[in-house]
């Protein structure tokens, strides 16, 4: 088999896997392939591995009826996050680039099919979900908008009548079912704290030496030893939890980075930070 024709059933098998469908033209604009090479390829992937797949005509997918063990990829959620956004997944027993074995939430593909759909049709879910803070499960209508990898794990951004948009961790959420009945009609261009944009301001910890200071300037490509990141106001707390902004480490050299003092009472005064 080429490389090339095992990169794309790569990518159809990670779609088909975790979507449960792949359009015939999403496959050709990720590769920027002629319709008829992209129905051939898909059509070759589901024949060859008999994958119980059937065309549906008006969705213009091939649509998973029962499921499979994937050839290509592993079950993990990541890999398939990483191969949708970018074109090669690296091989840590032979790639040069290796990762942290960082504690990967449980997911379910039967669960999240429904999910990444309903985030490209912009449709209503009905869930059950695992809540810390009511101390046990709920059950709710959703629209959700936005799969988010905040770090350590994945979240949905939806809205809730009654709660408003907020997030929702993909591993506590036990069943996913599609609702046609959802009269709530707020989208991604109604969530204001998505909408709304903000700056992160970074610069080396003040308690390092002068050197060091610039040391750390230059690993994070500051400017007079600041850095803005723009982020939104949704985002903005995952953006510090990431970087350790929200803790000071007794170490300066441990800590590295803190955020600017007048960026953080702006942020605080307009009521942006957890901890706040």
């Amino acid at each position: 088999m080429q490389a090339k024709e095992e990169q794309y059933f790569r990518y159809i098998e990670a779609v088909l896997f975790w979507q449960g469908e792949i359009q015939t033209g999403t496959f050709q604009d990720k590769f920027k392939l002629s319709r008829p090479s992209a129905r051939r390829y898909l059509t070759d992937f589901i024949a060859r591995y008999q994958i119980d797949a059937h065309y549906n005509e008006s969705e213009k997918a091939y649509v998973l009826a029962t499921p499979f063990t994937p050839n290509y990829i592993s079950q993990d959620f990541t890999e398939y996050a990483s191969l949708i956004g970018e074109q090669y997944v690296h091989n840590l027993s032979t790639s040069t680039i290796a990762t942290l074995p960082l504690p990967h939430r449980k997911l379910n593909p039967t669960i999240l099919r429904p999910i990444l759909n309903a985030c490209r049709r912009q449709s209503a879910l009905d869930i059950r979900y695992q809540s810390i803070k009511d101390g046990e499960e709920t059950e709710r209508i959703i629209r959700p908008h936005t799969l988010v990898n905040s770090g350590l794990r994945y979240h949905l951004r939806a809205y809730c009548e009654g709660v408003g948009f907020s997030d929702y961790s993909l591993s506590r959420i036990l069943s996913a079912v599609p609702d046609f009945k959802c009269k709530a009609q707020k989208y991604k261009q109604d969530d204001e704290a998505w909408q709304q944009e903000v700056t992160l301001t970074i610069m080396p910890d003040p308690r390092l030496s002068d050197y060091a200071q610039q040391v750390i300037a230059h690993d994070f490509d500051m400017s007079a030893n600041k850095k803005q990141l723009k982020t939104n106001v949704a985002l903005l707390n995952y953006l510090i939890s990431i970087l350790r902004l929200d803790v000071q480490h007794p170490s300066p050299e441990a800590q590295q980075i803190v955020m600017d003092p007048e960026c953080y009472r702006e942020l605080r005064n307009n009521k942006l930070l957890w901890n706040s």
